[in-house]
């Protein structure tokens, strides 16, 4: 039997309307929740991955690459390292041609000094005003090596006073240092002993008969001959002995002939060389035989000079007149040069010490080969130039030359040239230490740093590129794993798409 509830209806046939409604379970309704959850989820992780940020550069770090951060920090420290010593030879290289510009000025005004003195040896008349000025010149070229002297410096350092170069103290009477190879070492603190064998002489000749009043009134002649050059005296009629010696050692001096008279109580004529040494000698004649030569009118050579011998540190030395020097190539004395100036031979042939001290520049050099190149600058002040010539005048350096004689101005011309030959050695030195040294190490050390660099840039590269490999399969390992879930959820994506 049917049933009805109040609220039901019959239609125009009597007939009563239902209204069928889809009547889902729980069951379904839990199964069309769930999903539709799990389709939202999907959904969202989707979107998600496709606002995923784009990756930003990569970078190496110790926990992925710590071999490469190693290596780079290791080339860091030694590209520090080659950049330090690249500035320090640049250093040593200012020092170096700012000493070559310095040495080029002195030559310059050696040349000038040169060519004045060539032109006032050429003079054929004397003019004492056109002297004086020339003289004047003369001396302000010799300022001006002073001044470069005084004044060329790097920094607070002074370069060409001496103080960077060999010094040495003479210790001994009739000794004094005079100059040493610029390579030399130090000596040790009790000094190179020095022992003289034999001092040097001047030639001499000297007659066996006096010099009479009859020899002066006969008009005596006396030839000289001195460097290939002769000349002849003849004394005066009336003149006494005496005023006629004194008369003859003016004479000689007018001549510039580079001898002495040596006055004696006996009137002998008495003459001698004014240079040490055995390359040194003359010859004389006389008109009375025994005067001052054997044979009248026939030329007799003076009994030559002799140079110094002895010893420098035990290593036997040559003299060149009152100039000692040890041998170029003595171990640590090489051109050790001193002066005896005694007459005599010293006791127990000791003639003192020298010590000698090296404080010339030192260049630290690493490349190719570890080395240390070593510079020493002598002073070029003119008091320190030239010392080492022997000559008539006198001269003991350039600071003391002048053109008041012609004998002079040819004497001024040898200390001039040892001068000239000296700082050329110097220079050479500099511009080879600079040069060939120097430029050749600093070469050698920006190419080392340019290869460093470039192959830091390549292990970067190397390191960034393993970094990136090592991002890309762990990128790979992470889609295939989005895409075996993507098919696992494809059925169940379709089913719940159906029952809506």
């Amino acid at each position: 039997m049917l049933s009805f509830s109040p609220g039901e209806s019959f239609n125009k046939r009597g007939i009563m309307s239902i209204n069928i409604r889809t009547n889902t379970g729980a069951t379904m309704r839990s199964l069309s929740e769930q999903g539709t959850f799990r389709n939202s989820m999907y959904q969202h992780g989707e979107e998600k991955k496709e606002r995923k940020p784009t990756p930003e550069p990569l970078t190496v770090i110790n926990d992925i690459l710590p071999d490469q951060v190693m290596k780079n920090e290791k080339i860091r420290l030694q590209s520090a390292g080659l950049q330090s010593e690249i500035s320090h030879v640049e250093e040593d290289m200012s020092i170096v041609q700012t000493v070559a510009r310095a040495l080029t000025n002195v030559e310059n005004s050696l040349l000038q000094m040169n060519e004045l003195l060539v032109l006032v040896s050429n003079e054929t008349e004397f003019n004492s005003a056109v002297r004086l000025a020339d003289q004047t010149e003369l001396e302000q070229l010799i300022e001006q090596i002073n001044k470069v002297a005084d004044e060329t410096s790097y920094g607070r350092h002074a370069l060409l006073d001496g103080s960077h170069g060999v010094r040495g103290v003479a210790t001994g009477k009739f000794l004094e240092f005079v100059g040493m190879n610029a390579d030399s070492k130090t000596s040790p603190l009790s000094g190179y002993q020095i022992l003289v064998t034999e001092v040097a002489t001047r030639s001499e000749l000297q007659g066996i008969r006096p010099l009479t009043q009859a020899m002066i009134d006969n008009e005596e002649s006396l030839i000289f001959e001195e460097g290939g050059i002769g000349n002849r005296f003849v004394t005066q009629k009336g003149l006494s002995v005496s005023n006629t010696f004194k008369r003859l050692s003016r004479w000689i001096t007018e001549r510039e002939i580079p001898l002495e008279i040596i006055r004696n109580s006996s009137q002998f004529l008495h003459f001698r060389h004014l240079q040490y040494g055995g390359s040194h000698s003359f010859g004389a004649s006389s008109t009375t035989p025994g005067l001052i030569s054997p044979e009248s009118h026939r030329i007799t050579y003076a009994n030559p000079g002799l140079d110094v011998k002895g010893f420098i540190n035990s290593v036997p030395s040559f003299g060149h007149g009152q100039f000692l020097s040890a041998p170029d190539d003595a171990d640590g004395i090489g051109k050790l040069t001193v002066r005896y100036t005694g007459t005599e031979v010293p006791a127990d042939n000791i003639a003192g010490t020298v010590s000698v001290s090296q404080n010339g520049f030192k260049f630290q050099l690493g490349n190719p080969v570890s080395h240390v190149e070593q510079l020493s600058l002598g002073s070029i002040h003119a008091a320190d130039l030239g010392r080492e010539t022997e000559n008539v005048s006198g001269f003991k350096s350039l600071q003391e030359i002048d053109i008041r004689t012609g004998q002079r101005v040819k004497d001024s011309l040898c200390v001039l040239a040892k001068s000239f030959e000296e700082v050329t050695a110097v220079k050479d030195r500099v511009e080879k230490v600079c040069g060939k040294t120097l430029k050749t190490n600093l070469q050698y050390l920006q190419e080392e740093h340019n290869n460093l660099i470039i192959s830091g840039t390549n292990l970067e590269n190397s390191s960034s590129a393993q970094a990136f490999a090592e991002i890309t399969k762990n990128i790979i390992k992470e889609n295939a794993g989005r895409s075996s879930m993507a098919q696992a959820h494809q059925n169940p994506k379709t089913v719940l798409t159906l029952l809506k």
